[in-house]
C-alpha cells in the first residue's frame, strides 16, 4: 500500500488460523440463511401470529451469527507517523475498515517477555504502566529482533523480560 510508506512503523496482525476463517464463513452463511428466511415470513405470512416468533428469532440468530463472524475475522494494523505525531488503529473485516487515529502518547520503551503459554510478547509501553501489545512469537531470537527494530525506529529502550526477575535493558543496535 501506498499509504504506509508515510509512516515510521506499520505492525500487522499478520494472517488468521484457518479453523478461524472457516468458522467465520459458516457464521456468515448461517447470517444468510437467517435472513433469508425472515424475508420468506415477511413475504409469505405478513409477519402474523405465530409468524412474527419465528420472524424475531431468526433476527435474534442472524444477529448473533454476524457477531460471531465479525469477532472471528476482525484484523488489526497500527500505523505510527511520528511527524505527524499520530497512531491510526486500522480494524479491518475484508474488505470493509475503519481508521481511528489518536495522539501519540510519550513512548518510553519496548519490551519482550514470555508469557503463561510459552510465547514472547513484544509490547510497546507509554505513561509509565500503559502499553500496547504489538506481537508473539514463538522463539525469543525474532521477538528480539522485531523488539529491537521497533525501538530503534522509534529511537527508544528495549527492555529484555524474558527472564522473570531477570530484567535488563539491551542496546537494540547489537541485535
Amino acid at each position: 500500500m501506498k499509504e504506509e510508506n508515510k509512516f515510521e512503523l506499520v505492525v500487522h496482525q499478520g494472517r488468521r488460523p484457518l479453523w478461524k476463517t472457516f468458522l467465520a464463513a459458516v457464521l456468515f452463511t448461517a447470517m444468510f440463511y437467517f435472513l433469508y428466511d425472515m424475508f420468506l415470513i415477511t413475504r409469505e405470512y405478513a409477519i402474523i401470529g405465530s409468524s412474527s416468533k419465528q420472524f424475531i428469532g431468526d433476527l435474534k440468530w442472524a444477529a448473533m451469527a454476524l457477531s460471531g463472524g465479525i469477532s472471528l475475522s476482525i484484523m488489526k494494523s497500527v500505523m505510527i507517523d511520528l511527524d505527524k505525531n499520530r497512531i491510526i488503529s486500522k480494524f479491518y473485516v475484508g474488505p470493509f475498515y475503519r481508521n481511528i487515529h489518536s495522539e501519540i502518547p510519550r513512548l518510553e520503551y519496548v519490551s519482550v517477555f514470555l508469557d503463561g503459554k510459552g510465547y514472547y510478547q513484544v509490547n510497546l509501553w507509554y505513561q509509565r504502566n500503559k502499553h500496547y501489545n504489538m506481537y508473539a512469537f514463538e522463539n525469543k531470537k525474532s521477538a528480539m529482533q522485531f523488539a529491537a527494530k521497533v525501538a530503534l525506529k522509534l529511537k527508544i529502550n528495549l527492555l529484555d523480560a524474558t527472564e522473570k526477575g531477570n530484567f535488563h535493558r539491551v542496546d537494540p543496535a547489537l541485535i
